[in-house]
């Protein structure tokens, strides 16, 4: 292309004797500097393509992983349901004047209470990409700024865990471990499955939940415990749409 132009430019100098050198010289800078934009703007080009192969590499690792904690979080609240919904059942039977429950049925329904899931999201990848500075790489702003907000996320909902988890072990199980039989309790049967490891449910004790249903610490007991997984459930059902949300803009951005 520049050759040509050259040819051309070179025919009207000659055409002009007296000017012939003046326009030459004119002509090769004009020339140079087209030649300078052109590399230029390839140059951009090239950079503008690797910094989106960049992108979509970067937003694909983001999508996985967040599909993941999505899946990981639909499967914990769940099991944080299924513990309140038992809660709140034994709670309803509790009472000065208990009746018409069966120890099967209050062991069923402990098991429930105490065996519960908590949120442990999958962070590396994410905080990989905002500690190294990666994170300038995604060109929507609402994305960027939502990803950087992912640990403040995490935050709030581990302090409602913590409390949760230290009522269930160190309050309630306690409790639990003086007033019933803990071995007759059902394991979970998706833990039994993948280790393979199964204890027997039946205890040499007898059981004898007269006392123990009509005890108005029980019920004082069970009812934080449910009260704390209002709160936890909470706390997913905001994180859940954090990671919905994030994940159709990734989608949105995302090459096929």
């Amino acid at each position: 292309m520049i050759p040509f132009f050259r040819k051309i430019r070179k025919q009207l100098a000659d055409d002009n004797r007296p000017l012939k050198y003046a326009r030459y010289a004119i002509g090769e800078i004009v020339l140079v500097v087209i030649g300078i934009l052109i590399a230029l703007q390839i140059n951009t080009w090239n950079n503008e393509q690797i910094d989106k192969r960049k992108e979509q590499s970067l937003l694909k690792g983001l999508h996985k992983t967040f599909q993941d904690n999505l899946d990981n979080l639909n499967y914990v609240i769940d099991d944080s349901r299924v513990a309140f919904d038992s809660s709140k059942k034994l709670l309803s039977m509790l009472g000065p004047n208990a009746s018409g429950y069966s120890d099967s049925e209050v062991d069923s329904l402990l098991s429930d209470i105490i065996n519960y899931t908590t949120y442990d999201p999958s962070t590396g990848v994410i905080d990989e990409i905002i500690n190294s500075g990666k994170l300038n790489i995604i060109q929507n702003k609402t994305l960027k700024e939502n990803i950087s907000s992912w640990s403040g996320m995490l935050t709030d909902a581990n302090k409602d865990i913590e409390i949760a988890n230290d009522h269930t072990f160190n309050v309630l199980l306690i409790y639990l471990n003086k007033k019933a039989n803990l071995k007759n309790l059902p394991k979970p049967q998706s833990i039994i499955d993948k280790t393979g490891m199964e204890l027997s449910d039946s205890s040499n004790f007898p059981s004898d939940y007269d006392e123990f249903m009509t005890d108005k610490e029980l019920e004082n007991l069970i009812e934080f415990h449910a009260l704390n997984f209002i709160y936890l459930t909470r706390e997913y059902l905001e994180i859940k749409e954090y990671l919905e949300y994030n994940i159709s803009l990734m989608e949105a951005d995302i090459s096929e």
